[in-house]
């Protein structure tokens, strides 16, 4: 999980006005694709919910914890070339600081973290917002303009992921 110290108040008016969107708009469908795949793995590899996790599931609104796998692994993968990679920790994204990461109904947590409820729970938060958004990319979308616009950390979908996982 970053810090999201990373400001994004540096980017001039014309990225924050359309630009920005209009470049997560066009790397969308690669990231999409990334995301897809990466989900099908996790989904045929990972472990279903322990009744523990399955409770919080349901305490922060996911719809079909029977669908959620979970991965542990050594880090946690990003898409992307390794520029893509400096760029994203600019914007918080650090992923030497990620402990776990959600992709619809496929998580992935750091093997030295996943016995961290209170990061299950905020991975699982995010299940829960998927299932709000309807689809992979949808959500996806509004997570990445959200985090390039305001902040990691200030990033609304990201603060209701901490408040609710810290209950």
């Amino acid at each position: 999980m970053s810090d999201g110290t990373a400001e994004s108040s540096w980017l001039p008016g014309l990225w924050r006005g359309w630009l920005l969107p209009l470049t997560v708009n066009l790397t969308m469908p690669w990231i999409a694709l990334w995301a897809w795949r990466t989900e099908r793995r996790t989904l045929h590899l990972g472990r279903p919910l322990f009744t523990s996790e399955w409770a919080a599931a349901v305490r922060v609104g996911v719809r079909h914890p029977e669908k959620v796998r979970v991965l542990a692994v050594d880090e946690i993968p990003m898409p992307g070339v390794v520029w893509m990679h400096r760029l994203a920790a600019r914007f918080g994204f650090d992923r030497r600081h990620v402990g776990g990461m959600c992709l619809r109904y496929a998580i992935l947590l750091r093997r030295d973290l996943a016995a961290q409820p209170v990061i299950m729970a905020h991975e699982l938060v995010h299940t829960s917002q998927f299932e709000r958004h309807g689809s992979l990319a949808g959500f996806l979308r509004a997570y990445l303009l959200q985090c390039l616009r305001e902040g990691y950390a200030n990033a609304p979908l990201e603060i209701e992921a901490v408040m609710k996982s810290q209950r």
